[in-house]
């Protein structure tokens, strides 16, 4: 399954409502979804290790896990959870936001599972 069919099913069943892909050089090479936020801003966060992503307005996500190879996030308000997960293959990571109904750490591997299917 492709890149942008794993997705679509993930959207479809409600696991990921917003997906980027971002390079290491902030460009965004992919984007699925619709929500008006800068999806370099999680991956700055992500990149100078800082411990919440602030997208200003007060939409803000607290960092539960902070690792070289990944960032798992939410929002204290129930506006859901935001994912970085880095490709193992390619100089960039994946970008998610899921609904707050599902599970940091489904969310972060199906996130993950797409980082790996980039190249």
């Amino acid at each position: 399954m492709s890149f942008q069919d794993e997705v679509a099913v993930l959207a479809q069943e409600g696991t990921l409502g917003v997906v980027w892909l971002v390079g290491d050089d902030l460009k965004v090479y992919y984007n699925y979804g619709e929500w008006q936020v800068d999806p370099t801003i999680p991956f700055n966060s992500w990149k100078n290790q800082t411990p919440s992503v602030d997208f200003g307005g007060g939409l803000k996500f607290t960092v539960i896990t902070m690792t070289p190879e990944r960032l798992i996030s939410t929002n204290i308000s129930g506006q859901g959870n935001l994912i970085v997960a880095r490709c193992p293959k390619w100089a960039g990571c994946v970008i998610s936001w899921s609904p707050s109904n599902v599970p940091k750490d489904y969310a972060y591997a199906s996130t993950a599972r797409l980082a790996a299917k980039v190249q």
